[in-house]
């Protein structure tokens, strides 16, 4: 029975048969806007408007040719998703089942949302979280911006960073971060922690100045950085000690990075061509992507070719290193170049990565480099 425009009118959809609850307004005005043609409840709308837009089979099959994907069940209509696999080459997926929109993808969308970097794999969200941020999640992961809470694989202690921050490069524990104030108690904790003992407890300042102490592995004398350590470098240069240190008679590894955040750049270093060095590890998780590296026998030879393009770009050519622009010294801010830089003039106003990597392959070949090592490898064999 009526009662009022605004309440429920209990009734039956003459369309579907279904109880409907729908008010004299929304009826209405429903009328007024589109006249008295029968359009039944608001489900038998929806359906009526998907099968007006649903496609015909020549649109379909261009709309999936253009989202290179493959249908894995027949299509329904367009505002419902499919389930279909991925064709992209490298798509986080690696062939696991996605929800396609055909709606999306004929508004011009990529069809698989991994692809297009708005979701992430769950199992590659855990991987990026313990190699990037040094975490070990304790929950299952939900949204790139949400807290995902962990235990941080540096200090043991709970810590709820947001994936999309460690992806950007930011430090994933806050108990752990080079910057964060440190009460002396916990600065001798985390110097312990490091394998170093300090001299005197009282003499700590800051996380960036040097401290005095001794080297709990080989007793020698040290004067590390807390924040140095956080960053990964060793605690003691000593041979005994210095795991990852580079070492001329030992094999090299001349490697090319880029960092694409705003201003982009790109830099050139060396480290030791063994398993055990974590060098590309630290630069990897401060935000640099490696392009390119190329192994040398002797790291000799990669120790002469870096300064030798050292000298190329920042000599020869004048170009302006990260020292210049007061950079992080702890990102060698000696061997960073920006990718655009007007200042330079042409041909160097713009530049890639290739480019700069082919500048390397000159000066291995200009130093006979290549002969040697190919000497080095016969006499190996």
């Amino acid at each position: 029975m009526f009662t009022k425009a605004k309440d429920p009118w209990p009734s039956t959809c003459e369309r579907c048969g279904a109880d409907i609850g729908p008010t004299y307004d929304s009826i209405a005005s429903a009328a007024r806007r589109s006249g008295d043609a029968p359009r039944g409840c608001r489900d038998c709308a929806d359906r009526a408007r998907a099968e007006k837009f649903r496609l015909d089979e020549a649109d379909l099959a261009q709309t999936i040719a253009a989202a290179n994907i493959k249908p894995l069940e027949p299509y329904t209509n367009n505002s419902t998703r499919m389930e279909s696999i991925c064709l992209n080459e490298a798509c986080p997926r690696e062939g696991k089942p996605i929800k396609v929109l055909i709606k999306a993808v004929r508004r011009g969308a990529v069809a698989c949302k991994h692809c297009a970097r708005r979701a992430i794999d769950p199992a590659a969200a855990v991987a990026i979280m313990r190699e990037k941020g040094l975490v070990e999640p304790s929950t299952s992961y939900v949204r790139v911006d949400d807290p995902w809470p962990g235990t941080c694989l540096r200090c043991h202690r709970m810590v709820q960073p947001r994936l999309h921050d460690v992806m950007q490069g930011q430090g994933a524990c806050r108990h752990c971060a080079p910057n964060t104030p440190l009460s002396k108690q916990q600065a001798w904790d985390r110097a312990v922690a490091y394998r170093f003992r300090p001299s005197d407890p009282e003499a700590f300042r800051s996380t960036n100045t040097p401290w005095a102490g001794t080297c709990l592995n080989c007793h020698g004398p040290v004067n590390p950085c807390l924040g140095n350590l956080y960053r990964g470098q060793g605690a003691c240069n000593s041979r005994t000690c210095k795991i990852t240190g580079f070492k001329d008679s030992e094999p090299g590894l001349v490697y090319l990075l880029q960092r694409a955040s705003r201003p982009a750049m790109a830099k050139v270093g060396i480290c030791g061509d063994s398993a055990r060095n974590t060098r590309l590890q630290v630069h990897t998780r401060n935000g640099w992507e490696v392009l390119y590296t190329r192994s040398f026998r002797v790291g000799l030879h990669a120790r002469l070719v870096e300064g030798a393009v050292k000298r190329l770009w920042f000599t020869e050519r004048g170009w302006q290193n990260g020292a210049a622009r007061g950079e992080q010294w702890s990102d060698g801010y000696t061997e960073t170049v920006l990718l655009d830089e007007a200042g330079r003039g042409e041909p160097w106003s713009l530049l890639t990565p290739l480019a700069l990597w082919t500048d390397v392959l000159a000066e291995t070949v200009r130093l006979g480099f290549d002969l040697d090592e190919e000497r080095l490898e016969a006499m190996a064999g």
